[in-house]
C-alpha cells in the first residue's frame, strides 16, 4: 500500500460499525505495531504514523475497515474519538 492509498481510502466518509469502534481500530492497529496509542485528549485518542503503519504492511482491507469504523487521519497519524 502506498501513501497515495491511504489517503484515497480515507477519502471515502461512509461508516458501517457496530459496538466499540475505537477498540476495533485498536485491534486492527494492533497487528502492524506494539505502540498504540500514542496520546490523548479530551475525548480523542490518536495512534500510530500512517508512514509506519504502511512500513509494517497494512493492508487495503484493513485501512478501509478503520475507515468504516470512523477513524480518521490527523497530525499524519490514525485518530479516533473514544
Amino acid at each position: 500500500m502506498t501513501i497515495e492509498e491511504f489517503y484515497e481510502v480515507f477519502e471515502n466518509k461512509d461508516t458501517d460499525w457496530k459496538g466499540d469502534n475505537c477498540y476495533q481500530g485498536l485491534q486492527i492497529i494492533a497487528k502492524y505495531t506494539d505502540y498504540l496509542i500514542h496520546g490523548a485528549m479530551h475525548d480523542k485518542i490518536w495512534s500510530e504514523d500512517i508512514e509506519k503503519l504502511i512500513e509494517a504492511g497494512i493492508t487495503i482491507e484493513d485501512a478501509q475497515s478503520l475507515r468504516k469504523l470512523t477513524w480518521m487521519m490527523e497530525y499524519e497519524c490514525l485518530a479516533c474519538f473514544v
